[in-house]
C-alpha cells in the first residue's frame, strides 16, 4: 500500500482526532452496545471553520453509503469497548 502524506498549512488548524481507515463508533441516543461502528474514509475542514474537522464515514451495508459527521458525533472504538464493560 502506498503512503500519502498531506500537510495542512492553516495557522489554527489542529490535527484531526480520527484518521483515514480508523474504525469509529457513531454516537446515538440508544444504548452504547447498539452504536454503529464504521470506517473513516475522508476528512474535511470547512472554509468557515478553522479548527473543526468533518469526517466522512463509510457504512458497510449491502448498498454501502457515506455520511459526514462532526467530531462530537463520533467515539473511538476503545471508548465504546470501555462503555460496554
Amino acid at each position: 500500500m502506498n503512503i500519502i502524506n498531506i500537510a495542512f498549512t492553516h495557522l489554527f488548524a489542529k490535527a484531526p482526532k480520527y484518521t483515514f481507515g480508523e474504525q469509529v463508533a457513531i454516537k446515538s441516543n440508544c444504548d452504547h452496545k447498539q452504536w454503529a461502528t464504521e470506517q473513516v474514509t475522508g476528512l474535511r475542514l470547512d472554509y468557515d471553520s478553522n479548527d473543526s474537522w468533518n469526517y466522512t464515514v463509510f457504512f458497510d451495508y449491502p448498498q454501502g453509503f457515506c455520511e459526514d459527521f462532526i467530531e462530537e458525533d463520533l467515539a473511538a472504538i476503545d471508548e465504546l469497548l470501555r462503555s460496554k464493560q
